[in-house]
């Protein structure tokens, strides 16, 4: 263990009239490896690690070969489940009678509205705003006598939903300020270099759930499960192969003294933090100095409003334990974080960058996001330096598909980034349990932590939900239109921003009396995830035990990104549907809301209305209608694109070292497993029964990680930092499509489709029941490779291969740094229904260093429970209860529970 730190709660957190403090976790990053333009402003700053909590597992503290925690953590990081609240009362800081920027939601344009795109170049930044706005949307209800399901139909007036959401704005972009398009496609022509994105919270200020104790502090919760700490947040770059960042959970920015007696005192402080540094594996940075006020407490910091939040850190990688602090209205502009990511060489793909604070993730991510882009023309040779002709394929045709990549590069090609709020009510007119403003009401119902955007401080609602349904978005706009021409092939990136549900996308023709078939459109899959298939391309088919005939669609979980081929062969008006496709949600094993399908039509005795998406042109269907697709005939002369083969090119993904999965078998094999312990028949999560912080598990540097993931059918798998490659799959899912295939590769694993191909028992993986035995039929096995992490100023974060394209391109990779520069990371995976990860769906990942004494010998292993016992707790089996009451399948249950 390391010796005990000096508390930084009393003692000099800088403050003045502008103080400029941050307590997060913050890596140390040298002045020199910070880009030039990063480096350049806001010099006045420096960081220093102050750790008030020692978090980790240590030899002496881990026993479990199961995910373990230390005792510390579980003494701070108790799940809210298992632990009280601080209950004293505190008034609402925040003006909850603002009015802030409106932002009308266009309904049924006849266009697409099109993200703005931003392109960064080496040592580039973007600045992002976290802001406030107030939502609106309003669409005409369908004819009362438009039901097919024999519920009664609604009015015939606008129903409608207005809200106050967290929005990203990006300056420099040319999107209306009243949109949703303010987030814009940031392209990073930064590979083999570095970029950075700066952050500011300009969200009202709001005090932590502890206040009035900092976290951590006088016995309080340093990290709190469930929705809590809406106004605070952070970044997260979902999809790149980057530094995870964090050595800490907690640490500190402060400023530089400026007089000779402040600066005597600070060398003092200075030596012990250097000390405590070298043990903690950090690095140390030091700018310009600045006056350094009078003291201010970690509690002033995180409860006081009247405390000025204008202030810089600097933070390298992708370290989501930051956290960015709201702002004082009308007084300061909030905290700014400036991320700093050194890219290696990467193949083109799509990401995303959304918030990522845990409390607060379900609720912001809705409104808050924007894709991620490493384009096509970083390669130096284009094409050829990714893709060659597959081992018997026809070379005119492998050239042909070549020709159409060419012409549609990734980076210009359509994106439709799909969003969703979620607002439908209930039977007894509430908000579901897994409703977007469910998460806005605070820990267990409490007035004083719950969104002073969405309620008052009575705890009343401040939005107007009179639709009382969920809402789903193409680019911030409801039901746009998409423009196509037949027989022609055109390239989308799909983007499935949703923080729950799943889609199972079709394009069909709505016929006169609202019945709805397939159109004769096909799609050809390129990459998932950011990263390119093996081969491409291949045409998506999926059919169903039981189906006629094959059909082809694009199956998306929360998370994930497609490249894809779009064609259709008859001129006419079509409309993306989520939930006309083949498969549809199996409510007897899914009871619960975020384990739907998008659009789906749920049971008529749950009594709840469909989407507002499922409303088209006055009727009510049954599939939700994400955009219309307008698909115009050819000019004369034009081609016809005939349909492509399917694996044409081999992928050259062994140029780049952590996609050369033939190179894998020749490191250290570790096997782990892990299970997300589904419960309340989808409604519930843990990892290996146990909430954050009960969940850390071991990845050793340099070795190559193989996992067995259980429980993905209705909770989807996300590990930053890291894709992962299928190696095998169930037969639930290849028996019904090909979306997926052994040899994928991944950064989000769900396979919704063994809802059915599943025989779920009614007290094991489904049920969760207390000493019920865990489903292993949707078991999959991933393998990934653990980099080598290294010190900032050792180039952190660069992965060393695929030098020739970076030397092509003028940006030759410095050499690799010595083994004794390596440092331990903190990382994580999570079920990515972001209300889950809230909730504590997480496991924390220590990637430590080879010989590391501080780890146990022998390193604790994850091994799947054989049965569940997270269930066995009475609080736990009172939230399983209210689960099964809240969603749609649960219907039965409910009306059994009213007699």
């Amino acid at each position: 263990m390391a010796p005990q730190r000096r508390s930084c709660a009393p003692c000099r957190l800088a403050a003045a009239a502008q103080p400029r403090v941050l307590l997060a976790a913050v890596l140390l990053l040298s002045a020199a490896a910070l880009a030039p333009a990063a480096a350049a402003a806001d010099a006045s700053r420096r960081l220093l690690v102050k750790p008030h909590h020692n978090l980790l597992t240590t030899a002496s503290e881990s026993s479990s070969s199961d995910a373990t925690t230390s005792s510390d953590a579980a003494d701070l990081f108790e799940a809210r489940e298992q632990a009280g609240h601080i209950a004293q009362p505190r008034a609402r800081s925040a003006d909850t009678s603002t009015s802030f920027p409106p932002v009308h939601v266009p309904v049924r344009p006849d266009y697409l509205p099109a993200l703005p795109r931003v392109r960064l170049g080496p040592g580039e930044s973007a600045s992002i705003i976290m802001e406030a706005v107030d939502l609106q949307f309003s669409v005409r209800g369908p004819h009362k006598a438009a039901h097919t399901d024999g519920r009664a139909g609604s009015s015939n007036g606008l129903l409608s939903l207005s809200f106050t959401a967290a929005r990203y704005a990006v300056a420099g972009t040319n999107a209306p300020a009243d949109s949703l398009r303010t987030a814009p496609a940031i392209i990073l022509d930064a590979v083999c270099d570095s970029f950075s994105l700066k952050l500011t919270n300009n969200l009202p200020f709001q005090g932590v759930s502890t206040c009035p104790n900092a976290p951590g502090d006088n016995g309080s919760l340093f990290f709190t499960n469930g929705p809590h700490d809406f106004e605070w947040t952070n970044l997260h770059t979902h999809g790149l192969k980057v530094d995870p960042g964090a050595v800490l959970f907690d640490n500190t920015c402060e400023p530089n003294p400026d007089s000779e007696e402040d600066a005597d005192e600070e060398a003092d402080f200075d030596e012990d933090q250097e000390d405590d540094a070298d043990e903690e594996d950090s690095g140390e940075s030091v700018t310009a100095k600045q006056k350094a006020p009078a003291e201010v407490t970690r509690a002033d910091y995180y409860c006081n409003p009247k405390m000025s939040t204008d202030q810089m850190c600097e933070v390298m990688g992708d370290n989501v334990f930051v956290n960015d602090k709201p702002h004082r209205m009308a007084v300061a502009p909030g905290a700014s974080l400036r991320y700093t990511y050194p890219l290696g060489p990467s193949p083109p793909g799509v990401g995303w960058y959304h918030p990522h604070q845990h409390g607060s993730v379900g609720t912001q991510t809705p409104t808050a996001s924007g894709p991620l882009i490493i384009p096509e023309s970083w390669l130096p040779n284009g094409l050829s330096d990714l893709y060659e002709p597959a081992g018997g394929c026809e070379i005119a045709e492998f050239h042909r598909l070549m020709q159409i990549l060419k012409s549609q590069p990734l980076e210009s090609s359509t994106i439709l980034r799909i969003d969703a709020v979620w607002f439908r009510l209930d039977p007894k007119g509430d908000p579901e349990e897994d409703s977007f403003p469910m998460l806005g009401t605070g820990l267990d119902g409490r007035p004083d932590t719950a969104s002073p955007l969405l309620y008052e401080a009575d705890g009343s609602p401040r939005f107007d939900n009179s639709a009382g349904r969920d809402w789903g978005m193409v680019n911030g706009a409801f039901q746009p239109t998409i423009d196509i021409t037949e027989k022609t092939y055109f390239r989308w990136q799909l983007l499935n921003t949703m923080t729950m549900k799943w889609l199972d996308l079709t394009i069909q023709q709505v016929h006169q009396d609202g019945s709805l078939s397939h159109a004769d459109c096909d799609f050809w899959l390129l990459g998932r995830d950011a990263l390119p298939l093996p081969h491409i391309p291949r045409r998506l088919q999926s059919k169903p035990r039981g189906a006629a005939a094959a059909v082809s669609d694009v199956i998306m979980s929360p998370g994930t990104r497609i490249d894809v081929l779009v064609k259709c062969n008859t001129p006419g008006t079509y409309v993306l549907a989520s939930g006309a496709g083949p498969f549809h949600t199996n409510y007897t094993s899914c009871q619960a809301t975020h384990c739907e399908i998008f659009g789906e039509v749920p049971p008529p005795a749950a009594n709840v209305p469909r989407s507002a998406n499922n409303i088209f042109e006055r009727r009510e269907l049954s599939a939700a209608v994400l955009a219309v697709v307008e698909v115009s005939p050819r000019e004369v002369g034009a081609p016809v694109h005939a349909d492509l083969p399917d694996n044409l090119a081999r992928t050259k993904l062994e140029r780049f070292a952590y996609l050369n999965h033939t190179a894998f078998d020749s490191k250290k094999t570790v096997e782990q497993c892990f299970s997300f312990m589904n419960a309340a028949y989808g409604g519930m999560c843990a990892v290996n029964n146990a909430l954050l912080p009960g969940t850390q598990a071991f990845v050793e540097m340099g070795t190559q990680q193989v996992w067995k993931l259980r429980d993905i059918t209705f909770h989807p798998f996300h590990m930053h930092e890291s894709p992962v490659r299928l190696l095998s799959l169930p037969s639930c899912a290849t028996s019904v499509t090909n979306m997926w295939q052994v040899g994928d590769w991944v950064d989000v694993v769900m396979l919704p489709v063994c809802q059915n191909g599943c025989e779920w028992p009614d007290l094991g993986s489904g049920g969760g029941e207390c000493d019920s035995p865990v489903s292993v039929c949707d078991e999959v096995t991933v393998q990934w490779v653990a980099d080598h992490y290294y010190n900032p100023s050792a180039s952190a974060g660069t992965h060393h291969q695929a030098d020739d394209l970076c030397a092509a391109i003028g940006r030759p990779l410095p050499p690799a740094p010595a083994a004794s520069e390596c440092r331990q990371r903190l990382s994580m995976f999570h079920c990515h229904i972001l209300s889950h990860e809230d909730e504590g769906c997480v496991a924390v990942l220590k990637w430590f260093c080879p010989g590391d004494k501080d780890i146990p010998s022998p390193t604790p292993l994850a091994t799947c429970p054989a049965t569940t016992t997270y269930t066995c707790d009475m609080e736990m089996r009172r939230r399983q209860q209210r689960r099964r009451l809240s969603g749609p399948g649960g219907a039965a249950a409910f009306a059994a529970s009213q007699q």
